[in-house]
């Protein structure tokens, strides 16, 4: 977890609060964790569907 959370560059109590659900991770953050992750980020906007 300790090089986890290096790679993101988030503290531990960082960690701790957006695992328990108590921060809103930024976009930057969504993409310093997509990129450790090795994954894409895909935000998108779609119409709403009547």
């Amino acid at each position: 977890m300790f090089h986890f959370r290096m790679t993101i560059l988030l503290t531990q109590s960082a960690v701790a609060r957006f695992e328990a659900g108590g921060m809103v991770p930024s976009l930057p953050v969504l993409e310093r964790l997509a990129r450790a992750l090795d994954a894409d980020l895909v935000v998108q906007v779609r119409p709403r569907v009547a």
